[in-house]
């Protein structure tokens, strides 16, 4: 499954990737991701994630190990982070890539593309991650915009 989310903005490229380039940012605007510590001891930069949604009376949590695998802050702007555990086993693929560009002069666009590659309840983890991302896109334009 891969979801494709476009935001479109007046905020400089820079003050878009303060928001976007590091996962402990992310509790502030997208409710999904309901923590995001930084694991201080990692070669590279990594996070312990915890996505906590509700659907109807129930409650679901996951957490994964995220790293940060690419970092370029030139223009346009691309930061990938992918899941990366340390238990030995297989687990379902999370890629999120982040691209920020400036595709006008004072319009900022931010693009960022989910892959999930888990099998199990596909259509209701979709649901979930789409009803998020379109809140969490809301939040971060008035962030952005405030």
């Amino acid at each position: 499954m891969q979801l494709d989310a476009t935001l479109r903005t007046t905020a400089p490229p820079a003050q878009v990737l303060g928001y976007v380039a590091d996962l402990a940012d992310y509790p502030q605007w997208i409710s999904l991701v309901h923590s995001a510590t930084a694991v201080p001891a990692a070669a590279v930069p990594t996070w312990d994630v915890e996505l906590r949604a509700k659907v109807g009376p129930f409650a679901r949590s996951k957490r994964l190990r995220m790293v940060r695998t690419a970092h370029d802050t030139t223009n346009p702007a691309r930061i990938v982070f992918e899941r990366r555990e340390l238990d030995g086993r297989e687990h379902a693929a999370w890629r999120l890539e982040v691209t920020v560009n400036t595709t006008a002069p004072g319009v900022t666009e931010l693009v960022m593309q989910l892959r999930y590659d888990g099998r199990f309840f596909v259509s209701v983890v979709e649901a979930i991650l789409q009803q998020n991302i379109d809140a969490g896109r809301s939040k971060l334009a008035a962030l952005l915009e405030g």
